[in-house]
């Protein structure tokens, strides 16, 4: 026993349980994506296996805590961060069974003191004369996991038995005829009056249904003004009000007597008032066949067989998660039966009044910018009745209840509120976040700790900084044609000219240009002309510019098919002479596919087709929204030929101001021109001076645009940071090969690209509003800038560190500009605009610069290992020594900051929508990574594995769980951060190399490292 209760409780154990931990939960983010949250949460989430490995983990930790006696004053600041596992541990646990969430719908001038929970139960309510009786059980149904429900009940001496038969994901239902059946009509009704279009609904035997404002029963009935149906031989209608049998071929109506029996027919049009209604079938015994169905919006259906007495009944009932179902019903042994499946309505001791809903959107756009409610807080018991305003990350907090604005109905006349009872486990999980953090900040400073030990074992090196550096580089552009082009100048002053997006944001049509320009021809510019210049010429030349060859075309065989030579076709390549567009129906196919099905000439088909669109937007002038309405409450401005509501001079400026711009251009006016482009301006001044950006900052973004700085730099910091690694392998391989006299000037220039690179992310920061790392550029440029930022900290303790985050950057920035990557500065959506996300955002980023670092020294040990002999062993062991020590110390920085930042993340979304933890795939895979990275800083810890290349070869894998909760949770698994939605797009081809080469360098390594490990002194890395 007391073996067993060693191992279990030992560092072995723990790195096994830390990776089963991880690979549980990975893998439920991939069942989720497949088959829905409810079964990830049955399989694993809530299952008794995971509850048992978490109390397992967290014994095994309070055990190690001893047994490497952390309490010793020295290692207080790693008893800190470790007992703070511990501490969330705890509150997670108050959450999970304390705690509860749900969400409140209150349409305006309405009260409510109900919540619908967000967990499902299944609600069971028995009724015998007087007496009632109520079952509720909480119950998480799924496809792939059977859950047994069975209830016996006792009300009035009456055993009621209650069994789960079924369970049908997403029910979709049909009518089959069956001889234990009941008469059944599917009907179809128009011209409701309140309802638009059709309705489809089926009638069964002894129901009734509304249809506008008549009541229509089938089977028995006691109302004298309903319109009945019944069925003995055949089906008849008895109707109190006129009826008029309508042909659907065009003849004449015939009219039916009123408070009589008459025959119907299924497939005809009847006339009730102007509603029409037709029979679409009738069946005289049938019964519903529930099949699993492909919506997700669909609701589920629960199959029950309900026994009592000698009598059996089969209710079918609906319902899924989020969603109050309505009841089924039935009578059997004289009980009343209902069963209910979904959320279930919470009293609350207080209520709520909406007052006012408010819906902001930005600037003639219909993207919102903020929402909010405007409610009163009524408690009768403790005579308090006080208003409140809540919206986006500004939370309503009263008797344990905290709610947040989620959304909102279509119609903008209700609100849906998130609802939170949890304060015991947020106050606990809170400390636990608070002492994580400040041991992490405390064991980078206290000087006993392993990251201090590292730092003194650590070479120091003296980096020297060159003061100043000049490339002299020339690109030149391919020869410009004779074409009708807009002079420079005309150009940049109307590039200074503001515009109005689609998503309402103001920008100069510098940024406008560069946008389309690069979306059109897949560069920056074109034939040498700047995207100003292009863009102009398109607007003010429209026919000439229609048979310029400019629309890229990447696919050779789409290319031959619109009759295009080489890979530039012209917008009228792709009109035939009767003015058809020549992609129509082969677009329609490509869009009809999933983007997993979809093969390259597809992609190419929805790329082009995306660019022609585009280019006639240039043409007919649509993207200039540069005349703001003073009149348009929602600020909007408009194209010229649009109707604004404005007389006079300005109306005729507004319809003749590009028209004559045109003119003056095209004879070479040009003082007229800019007298055109500078009454654009003033009016915009004049009529758009409340939502313009000053002055000083669409100068910026102007500048901005044209420096490019991002795309400029990562040529310097790939080309630089190669030649360093081959340098530093060089002097390995012969100690005696000067390396100095590159390095100082090396880190120089890289010092002064740094400083760009920061004042970029400033620039951008400035002209958005908001921290530039909200978007996929946005975040790949933040980390660019975050790996250099680690090789500069790690500069004096190894070459290696600023010679691999060089090439790191170069890398990140190159991917960045790739086409897939969407550079565009955007507004922001309004759960966005929290300064919990700022910082959240920014510390977890800021990790994978780190953590990129510990991988590339890991390669660069891997290669090193394989080139060890004979003859250098020794001095690449202690190379390999000095790197994994610096790894090590990256390493750990890296993963304080993406524990903290995923932690913090938690912090957001608990004052964003009230929950600090709910799995969704981003922060499952965040902490996927958290566990990937503590293990392999353990792994010293683990007999067996305790060696530099277990540690340097697992750094370099460890590296897969980050660029999975970057890339792969974006573009593969569905959840709230995810671009794809979770349908799934192919994996690019360079991963298979990239995995094979780093295969190949593992085995290489291996076996190299196995030969020679023992002449080579080992480190405990």
């Amino acid at each position: 026993m007391k073996k067993i209760l060693n191992f279990l409780f030992s560092m072995q154990m723990m790195g096994v349980l830390i990776l089963l931990f991880a690979f549980s939960i990975g893998t439920a983010t991939i069942i989720e994506n497949d088959f829905g949250t409810a079964a990830a949460r049955s399989l694993v989430y809530n299952a008794w296996w995971f509850e048992l490995m978490l109390l397992i983990i967290v014994i095994n930790l309070i055990v190690n805590i001893f047994r490497y006696q952390l309490f010793q004053k020295e290692k207080w600041s790693i008893l800190l961060f470790h007992i703070a596992f511990i501490v969330i541990f705890i509150g997670s646990a108050f959450t999970r069974y304390i705690g509860f969430e749900g969400n409140m719908h209150i349409r305006e001038g309405q009260s409510s003191n109900q919540m619908a929970t967000t967990d499902t139960y299944v609600q069971v309510r028995l009724k015998d004369g007087n007496q009632q009786m109520n079952a509720d059980e909480k119950m998480n149904l799924s496809s792939i996991k059977s859950v047994a429900y069975d209830e016996d009940l006792s009300i009035e001496n009456k055993q009621v038995s209650i069994h789960l038969n079924n369970f049908i994901p997403h029910a979709k239902a049909s009518l089959v005829e069956d001889p234990n059946g009941t008469p059944m009509m599917e009907m179809v009704i128009a011209g409701s009056p309140g309802k638009k279009g059709m309705q489809n609904f089926t009638m069964q035997y002894n129901t009734k249904q509304f249809v506008g404002n008549h009541l229509l029963a089938f089977g028995k009935n006691a109302n004298p003004d309903a319109i009945v149906f019944d069925y003995t031989d055949s089906l008849r209608l008895y109707s109190p009000v006129p009826i008029t049998e309508v042909s659907m071929m065009g003849g004449e109506s015939i009219p039916m007597e009123s408070n009589k029996w008459i025959v119907v027919s299924p497939r005809k049009l009847y006339d009730i008032d102007g509603t029409k209604l037709v029979i679409r079938s009738f069946y005289p015994s049938a019964k519903f066949n529930y099949v699993e169905g492909k919506d997700k919006n669909v609701t589920n259906v629960l199959v029950f067989n309900v026994n009592s007495g000698n009598e059996s009944q089969e209710l079918f009932v609906r319902g899924r998660r989020d969603y109050v179902g309505v009841s089924a019903k039935t009578n059997i042994n004289g009980v009343n039966v209902s069963i209910g499946y979904g959320s279930k309505l919470m009293q609350l001791p207080f209520s709520l009044k909406l007052n006012d809903f408010q819906l902001d959107r930005y600037p003639g756009s219909h993207s919102p910018s903020s929402f909010a409610s405007e409610v009163t807080l009524i408690d009768s018991k403790e005579g308090i009745t006080k208003d409140y305003r809540i919206f986006m990350n500004n939370v309503l907090k009263y008797k344990g209840f905290r709610f947040f604005q989620a959304s909102y109905d279509s119609d903008e006349q209700g609100t849906i509120l998130s609802v939170n009872h949890d304060r015991w486990g947020m106050i606990v999980t809170y400390f636990g976040y608070f002492i994580l953090m400040l041991g992490m900040a405390w064991s980078l400073f206290n000087p006993y700790t392993r990251f201090k030990a590292l730092g003194k074992k650590s070479k120091g090196t003296k980096t020297a900084v060159i003061t100043a550096f000049l490339v002299i580089g020339s690109m030149l552009p391919s020869s410009a044609q004779n074409r009708n082009v807009v002079p420079t100048q005309q150009a940049k002053q109307f590039g200074e000219v503001l515009v109005q997006d689609n998503s309402g944001r103001f920008e100069p049509i510098n940024t406008l240009a560069s946008e389309v320009i690069r979306k059109i021809t897949k560069k920056s510019n074109f034939e040498g002309y700047s995207s100003e210049q292009i863009f102009l010429s398109m607007v003010l030349n429209p026919q000439e510019w229609q048979r310029v060859p400019m629309i890229k075309v990447g696919n050779s065989d789409l290319a031959r098919e619109m009759g295009i030579n080489g890979k530039y076709g012209s917008f009228m390549n792709f009109i035939n002479q009767q003015g058809q567009y020549k992609l129509g129906q082969k677009v329609q196919e490509a869009y009809a596919k999933k983007p997993a099905q979809r093969n390259k000439y597809d992609k190419e088909i929805i790329s082009v087709d995306e660019r022609i669109n585009i280019s006639y937007m240039v043409f007919t002038g649509e993207f200039l929204k540069i005349f703001p309405d003073p009149n348009d409450n929602m600020k909007a401005w408009y194209n010229p030929t649009s109707q604004i509501k404005v007389h006079g001079e300005d109306s005729l400026f507004i319809k003749k101001s590009i028209i004559l711009l045109s003119q003056a251009i095209s004879k070479n006016e040009f003082d007229n021109a800019n007298t055109y482009i500078t009454g654009i301006k003033n009016y915009q001044k004049k009529y758009g001076s409340a939502v313009i950006p000053s002055e000083t900052k669409q100068k910026v973004e102007i500048f901005y645009n044209n420096t490019n700085i991002f795309k400029r730099l990562f040529p310097f910091y790939l080309l630089i940071g190669f030649v360093l690694v081959v340098f530093l392998v060089i002097q390995i391989l012969k100690p005696k090969f000067p390396i100095k006299w590159i390095m100082q000037p090396a880190i120089g220039i890289l010092g002064i690209a740094f400083l760009f690179h920061t004042a970029g992310l400033a620039a951008r920061w400035y002209i958005s509003g908001h921290a530039p790392w909200s978007n996929g550029f946005e975040s790949m440029t933040y980390v660019a800038w975050a790996c250099l930022l680690a090789g500069f900290i790690f500069v004096r303790k190894s070459y290696f560190a600023i010679a691999a985050t060089s090439v790191l950057a170069g890398l990140t920035l190159f991917v960045a500009h790739l086409s897939w990557m969407n550079p565009e500065i955007t507004n922001l959506v309004p759960v966005l605009k929290s300064y919990w996300l700022t910082i959240h955002v920014a510390i977890i980023t800021a990790s994978y610069g780190f953590l990129a670092l510990g991988a590339i020294l890991g390669m660069i040990n891997l290669v090193l290992m394989i080139l060890q002999s004979d003859k250098n062993k020794d001095r690449i062991a202690n190379n390999i020594q000095e790197l994994s020590r610096i790894s090590e110390m990256t390493m750990t920085i890296g993963l304080y900051f993406l524990t903290i930042g995923t932690f913090l993340g938690g912090v957001w979304a608990n004052e964003s929508w009230g929950r600090y933890w709910g799995w969704d795939p981003k922060e499952t895979w965040a902490l996927v990574s958290v566990l990937v990275y503590s293990f392999v800083l353990h792994i010293r810890f683990i007999p067996g594995l305790k060696s530099v290349f277990s540690f340097n070869l697992a750094s370099v894998w460890a590296y897969s769980s980050i660029l999975m909760t970057y890339f792969g949770v974006n573009y593969y698994l569905a959840g709230m951060h995810s671009y794809a939605k979770g349908d799934p797009v192919p994996v690019p081809t360079w991963v298979y190399y990239t995995l094979a080469v780093v295969i190949a360098l593992s085995l290489g390594a291996y076996f190299n490292y196995k030969k020679y490990k023992t002449n080579t002194k080992e480190v405990e890395a």
